[in-house]
């Protein structure tokens, strides 16, 4: 034990000293952290295990709009065609699942005529919808 530690000891107290001690090796790895943190090329490990999962939905009916609301709960990218469904029951499946996109903060876009893409908030688009992109270039649906 070095002279001034033995003052230390003296004035403030063994369990005062082993606290400051403490606070000292915290203070040095928050240096190397700092350090650590200025440097722009270090590498950061990330364990990816997460995958994009697309689902194709082709209801018949309203009936089956349930498990098409579970699968954008589960944050899947839903790609919904509404082409064999009436058009006042596409109207209800497009409202509610409208609803439950909006909850899960998912995007709707529509690609083609009666068929939408509903995207979770982690999924990017980028450009215009296909719809009208393909219309600008000649198409027509």
């Amino acid at each position: 034990m070095s002279v001034l530690q033995g003052f230390k000891s003296i004035f403030l107290g063994e369990d005062e000293i082993e606290q400051e001690e403490e606070y000292q090796s915290i203070y040095e790895n928050k240096k190397d952290y700092d350090e650590a943190d200025k440097n722009p090329n270090r590498e950061v490990k990330i364990a990816a295990t997460t995958t994009l999962q697309i689902v194709l939905a082709r209801p018949n009916d309203f009936s089956e709009v349930k498990s098409i609301g579970d699968d954008i709960n589960d944050q899947k990218t839903v790609l919904l065609n509404l082409e064999t469904v009436k058009s006042e029951d596409a109207k209800r499946i497009l409202d509610f699942l409208s609803g439950v996109a909006y909850a899960n903060q998912a995007d709707i876009k529509m690609m083609a005529q009666k068929t939408f893409a509903i995207m979770p908030k982690n999924v990017g688009f980028s450009g215009v919808d296909l719809m009208s992109e393909l219309e600008n270039n000649g198409y027509s649906f």
